[in-house]
C-alpha cells in the first residue's frame, strides 16, 4: 500500500515560472526584430533566424553564458504580444504606452534622411536681426534724401551749391550691398557645414552599426562553438561512464 509520503515523491515536479521580460529585452528585442524582419524584407522569420534574434538579445544585454536568457520561442511570443498591444494601443491615442515610439518605428520602417527633423539654428533671429537693419538703413537713407531734397531747395533759392556732406553719404551707400552678399555667402557657407556633418553622422552611424552585426554575429558563432563543445563533452563522458560500468560487469562475473 502506497503511504502519502510516496504519493508525494511520485507526482511530478512544479513547472518553474518563466522569468519576466525586462525593459531592457523587450527594448532590444523590438530593435533586433526591426533589423531582422527588414533584412527579409519585412517576410516572416524561420525558427533559426528567431534563434539568431534571441542571441542578438543576449548579447546587447551583456548576458554571458551562465545568465538565463530567452530562448527564440519565447522571444517569438512576446513579439506576438507587443503586436497585439500596439494595435489596441491605436485605439486609444490618449494612453501613453512606453513602447509606442519603437513599435511606431518597426511599422514604419527606418525613416530617409530627407524625412528626418530639420535642423535647428539661429536663422530666424539672424533674419529678424537682418530686417531690423534693413529697416534701419532705409529709414536712414530716407530722412538723409529728404534732408538732402530739403537743402538743395533751400541752397538754390539762396543761390548757394549744395552741402557735400549729403552727397557723400549717398554715394557711400551701395556699402549695404556688399553686406548683403557676404551674409548670403555666409549663410551658404554655414549651411554645406551643415550639411556635411550630417552626412558624416550618417556615415559613422552606418559603420557603428555595421560594427555591431560583426561583433554580434562572432559572439552568436562563439555561443554555438561553446554548446557544440558542451554537447560532445556530455557524449563524451556518458560512453566513458558506460564503458566503466561493462567493464566492473566483467569483472565482477
Amino acid at each position: 500500500m502506497a503511504t502519502p509520503n510516496d504519493a508525494a515523491s511520485a507526482s511530478p515536479p512544479k513547472k518553474p515560472h518563466p522569468i519576466p521580460w525586462t525593459h531592457q529585452e523587450t527594448v532590444h528585442l523590438i530593435r533586433a526584430y526591426q533589423e531582422k524582419w527588414y533584412a527579409l524584407k519585412r517576410g516572416p522569420l524561420r525558427h533559426n533566424q528567431w534563434e539568431e534574434v534571441a542571441v542578438v538579445v543576449a548579447a546587447r544585454c551583456g548576458y554571458d553564458l551562465a545568465h538565463p536568457a530567452k530562448s527564440a520561442l519565447q522571444c517569438r511570443h512576446k513579439m506576438e504580444k507587443l503586436r497585439q498591444r500596439h494595435r489596441a494601443e491605436k485605439k486609444h491615442p490618449a494612453a501613453a504606452w512606453q513602447y509606442n515610439a519603437l513599435m511606431d518605428d518597426l511599422e514604419r520602417g527606418p525613416l530617409p534622411i530627407s524625412a528626418l527633423a530639420p535642423f535647428q539654428n539661429d536663422d530666424d533671429d539672424d533674419d529678424e536681426r537682418d530686417d531690423d537693419d534693413d529697416a534701419c538703413r532705409n529709414d536712414t537713407h530716407f530722412d538723409h534724401r529728404e534732408s538732402f531734397i530739403k537743402s538743395k531747395s533751400l541752397n538754390c533759392i539762396l543761390g548757394e551749391r549744395p552741402v557735400r556732406g549729403f552727397a557723400r553719404e549717398r554715394v557711400d551707400e551701395p556699402d549695404g550691398d556688399d553686406d548683403d552678399v557676404s551674409g548670403l555667402s555666409a549663410e551658404m557657407r554655414a549651411f554645406a557645414e551643415r550639411f556635411i556633418g550630417m552626412e558624416n553622422l550618417k556615415m559613422e552611424m552606418v559603420k557603428e552599426t555595421q560594427r555591431c552585426r560583426l561583433e554580434m554575429e562572432k559572439k552568436r558563432i562563439q555561443m554555438i562553438l561553446e554548446s557544440q563543445r558542451r554537447i560532445v563533452d556530455s557524449i563524451a563522458r556518458a560512453f566513458a561512464s558506460n564503458k566503466r560500468i561493462k567493464i566492473t560487469h566483467q569483472i565482477s562475473n
